[in-house]
Parts: structure tokens; C-alpha cells; sequence
């Protein structure tokens, strides 16, 4: 079950900054998705290095990972917001 976490979130974090980078033509500041997915990966490689550590442990950086990760969604989603008034202010212009 480790291993398949540490799957996902190698992948989640690969497209996470694929994303980010393709949206970096329509916002701004998209280093909150960038670093989401750096995030995952860094996860993914702890999860990976040591699938020893025990459960309680994997749960701390699941929940530390999860917890810093919903910061970056949500900078992320009030930046998103303004998109729409951004982009008709300078369509206007």
C-alpha cells in the first residue's frame, strides 16, 4: 500500500507541474501549483526511501503533505478568481 501512495503521488505531483507550467501563459504567480507538486514528489520520495518507518509516521507526512498542499490550493483558487476581472479589464484596454 506504501508503494502505491508513493505511486500517486509522484504522478499527482509530475501533472501538478506540467500544469503549472502550461497555465503559466494565463496567470500569474503559478507557483502555488508548482509547489504543490513539488510537494507530492518530495512525499512520494520520503515514503519511498523508508517504508519502514511504520504507519504512524507515513500518516504525519501524509497529513503535514496534505495540509500544506490545501494552503497552495487554496492561494492558488483566490488567485484563479480575479482571472475572469483581469483578463476583461485588459481585453477593454
Amino acid at each position: 500500500m506504501l508503494y502505491v501512495i508513493a505511486g500517486w503521488a509522484i504522478v499527482r505531483g509530475i501533472f501538478e507541474i506540467i500544469t503549472a507550467i502550461r497555465l503559466r501563459k494565463e496567470i500569474s504567480n503559478e507557483w502555488a501549483l508548482i509547489t504543490g507538486g513539488i510537494i507530492s514528489v518530495i512525499l512520494a520520495l520520503v515514503l519511498g526511501a523508508n517504508p519502514a518507518a511504520g504507519a504512524l509516521a507515513m500518516v504525519w507526512v501524509i497529513a503535514v503533505c496534505a495540509l500544506v498542499f490545501g494552503v497552495m490550493m487554496i492561494a492558488l483558487a483566490f488567485r484563479v478568481r480575479g482571472l475572469r476581472q483581469r483578463l476583461e479589464r485588459s481585453a477593454q484596454v
